[in-house]
């Protein structure tokens, strides 16, 4: 606090008596300068400056504080500010009317001076004849005395002026027009002195009754009041707070005993219910990730049919093929066996070259007959049609199992786009039985560290959905999956041709249990599984969606793991 700083103080209390010490200055500096030719008035202006500046410190910087919280201080500062610009205004006029008088009365000196002197060398001039000198020494004796500070004998002064100016124009110069010229001067002075004596005696009184100095005393009193006043009352708080500071500690004194009394029990109380918390964690933990796989192995569970649908396609003509060629390779094994039985004949030492030659030809019979080079060539094609099912069937198994593996915390490098084609296999059925045309417009991506199993969990259940929102629509039925990537984020874009959300849907969509289907059709966990995936991976996803139109959503997701730097989910409706 300001009000009792001893720095504070100081400064002001010097800054009080400094404005003390500059209006006595100043009063006696307007004494002597009062008629006083050869004083600089200047110094009138400057010391009253220096007043007016030290005032302003005074009031807006030392006083600052104070006088708002000192209704006293206050107005004795204002007091001080009307008499000082009262003061300023007396000393503008009364600077203006002395300088006047003074230079009036130095030029009357020289020029009654100079009139003398010349009536003195002219013996026989009219100058000496009508008592013209007596004349000037009477206004050079009233001068004077104005000079000395005794009152101006206003009267005598215009009586001698009106003789003066009279007896200028009888006067006949001899070869002296300066003289009249001179004299004409004189009258001159004369009436600024006659002006101005008043003036400058008025305002000379005022400036030295207006009592600034008393003031300024009065200033200091209430300044010291206020200071007083301002440590007797930090000292009452400071006294006040030590009783407040000694019951505080008293009481701290007893909770403390308190708090050691229950301090043996209170540690295995809080392992306990720390212990408690962290089972509890745990559990919520192992329930989420059982409820998230609950769900993918629902999902799972309602693609059964079109999995194995799809299965059984392939498998069905790989099963045809093996069935014809178990009937080709009969056909050949006739001519092979019937090769083996002419080569055994022709090993024999005794052979007989008839019965090989008609084993030969018969062979070569059976072969032409059974078309065994055309045999051949659709064999291989059977084979070849079988492996291609083989490796459909594989890739739907590989694709199944990737899914329905439940991975935890462990993060792999893959390619998003693996991801991406799993989720369409996957969703195959769907696909097929809605006459859904998915069109991919992949860009060239790096891998990114994230957990496939949930990433191919998140991406099913958005085509799912898409899928699902085209069912009845007859304008359009095209899925269109994008990707692309900008600086630390790539970014997955799901276009469908579907009924759209309204506000209110999009509003709770990622809710838990929420959902806009049949009963029976959905459980409402399929988004908010999603939402929890995206977050996991620290991304973000954007949705837009007008009834009617269709509905984009766009996931972004970091090329690594950033745990606080992750976009927020955002819903643009």
């Amino acid at each position: 606090d300001q009000s009792l700083d001893k720095d504070v103080f100081i400064e002001t209390t010097e800054s009080i008596r400094s404005l003390q010490s500059l209006d006595k200055s100043l009063l006696l500096l307007i004494y002597q300068s009062r008629y006083n030719s050869e004083f600089d008035n200047n110094e009138l202006s400057e010391t009253n400056q220096s007043i007016a500046q030290e005032f302003d410190n005074l009031r807006f910087k030392a006083l600052a504080d104070q006088i708002e919280k000192s209704s006293e201080l206050s107005s004795a500062i204002n007091k001080f500010d009307e008499h000082f610009s009262s003061k300023q205004k007396s000393l503008n006029e009364y600077i203006k009317s002395n300088i006047s008088i003074s230079n009036a009365l130095i030029n009357i000196s020289i020029l009654t001076y100079q009139l003398n002197d010349e009536a003195n060398t002219n013996d026989n001039s009219s100058l000496q004849t009508i008592g013209f000198q007596a004349l000037l020494g009477k206004i050079n004796a009233l001068i004077f005395d104005v000079v000395i500070g005794e009152d101006l004998q206003r009267d005598s002064l215009i009586n001698d002026r009106e003789e003066l100016k009279k007896l200028g124009t009888e006067l006949q110069f001899q070869n002296s027009i300066e003289a009249k010229s001179q004299i004409i001067q004189i009258i001159n002075d004369i009436d600024d002195i006659l002006t101005n004596y008043q003036i400058s005696k008025k305002q000379f009184n005022e400036l030295n009754s207006l009592e600034t100095a008393k003031i300024l005393n009065t200033i200091e009193d209430k300044y010291t009041n206020h200071h007083n006043k301002a440590i007797t009352e930090s000292n009452r708080f400071r006294n006040a707070l030590l009783i407040y500071g000694l019951c505080l500690l008293i009481a701290l004194l007893f909770f403390a005993w308190q708090i050691r009394k229950n301090y043996l029990s209170l540690g295995q109380q809080v392992a306990d219910r720390t212990n408690e918390i962290k089972l509890a964690y745990d559990d919520l933990q192992e329930s989420q990730e059982q409820l998230i796989q609950s769900e993918k192995m629902a999902s799972l569970g309602q693609m059964v049919a079109g999995v194995a649908h799809e299965i059984n396609t392939p498998l069905g003509y790989v099963t045809s093929n093996i069935d014809i060629l178990k009937v080709n390779f009969k056909d050949v094994q006739r001519v092979i066996n019937m090769l083996g039985e002419t080569a055994k004949e022709a090993q024999k030492k005794d052979r007989d070259s008839k019965l090989i030659s008609k084993q030969v030809s018969t062979t070569i019979k059976t072969y032409q007959e059974l078309e065994v080079d055309v045999i051949a060539d659709e064999s291989i094609q059977l084979l070849n049609d079988g492996a291609y099912g083989l490796s459909e069937i594989s890739k739907l198994v590989t694709s199944l199992k990737d899914f329905a593996r439940l991975d935890r915390q462990n993060t792999e490098q893959i390619n998003i786009h693996d991801c991406l084609n799993n989720s369409v296999i996957i969703a195959s059925n769907h696909i097929k039985e809605n006459n859904i045309e998915v069109v991919k417009e992949f860009s060239d991506l790096p891998k990114i560290s994230c957990f496939p199993s949930k990433l191919n969990q998140l991406f099913l259940n958005v085509i799912t959905n898409a899928c699902q929102a085209m069912k009845q629509n007859q304008h359009g039925k095209t899925l269109t999956i994008s990707t692309h990537k900008t600086n630390e984020y790539l970014t997955v874009c799901f276009k469908d041709q579907g009924c759209g959300m309204d506000k209110e849907t999009q509003q709770k969509m990622f809710d838990p249990f929420f959902t806009s289907k049949e009963i029976g059709e959905g459980t409402g966990l399929g988004l908010s599984i999603a939402y929890k995936i995206i977050e996991a991976h620290h991304g973000s996803i954007k949705v837009d969606s007008a009834v009617d139109e269709g509905t984009m959503i766009e996931i972004s997701l970091p090329y690594e793991s950033k745990k606080n730097n992750r976009p927020p989910i955002n819903n643009n409706m």
